[in-house]
């Protein structure tokens, strides 16, 4: 049986925790992105979950990713009943989330960040322009 799982690298701030009011000198504040853990029990068993941001450079920011990612799982479960029962194909509070923290930016299958462009092999894309990155905004900042 082939065990192995493609890496999803996904980004914190702006994609699971809200980050409504951006850098609050390393405090995490926000809530939950709606529905993240949700799409966590769809792909965890088809993916390798690795969560990369700038805070990981720092054992306090990989802790403070950690704890609150906990503590919002917690609220998640409690808040969502429906997650606990045995006609539902999400797990149960007792197994574990099975997302990992990198130090470094991992080789991944596919990365998930609020402040990216996909590039699409041409340098004269339209996307890539000196305007068009200066005017760049994630999708919480949209009007």
């Amino acid at each position: 049986m082939n065990t192995f799982k493609p890496t999803i690298c996904i980004d914190f701030d702006g994609v699971i925790h809200s980050y409504e009011r951006g850098w609050q000198n390393g405090v995490i504040y926000g809530t939950v992105v709606p529905w993240f853990f949700e799409w966590v029990e769809r792909v965890r068993d088809h993916f390798k979950l690795v969560i990369y941001s700038s805070r990981s450079k720092t054992d306090e920011g990989v802790t403070a990713m950690a704890f609150w990612l906990n503590e919002q799982r917690q609220l998640w479960l409690k808040n969502n009943t429906s997650a606990l029962s045995g006609d539902d194909p999400l797990r149960n509070e007792t197994e574990p989330l099975e997302i990992e923290f990198a130090y470094e930016k991992p080789a991944a299958y596919l990365t998930i960040d609020d402040r990216a462009i996909q590039f699409k092999g041409d340098w004269s894309d339209p996307s890539l322009t000196v305007e068009a990155i200066r005017g760049f905004k994630p999708w919480n900042a949209q009007s």
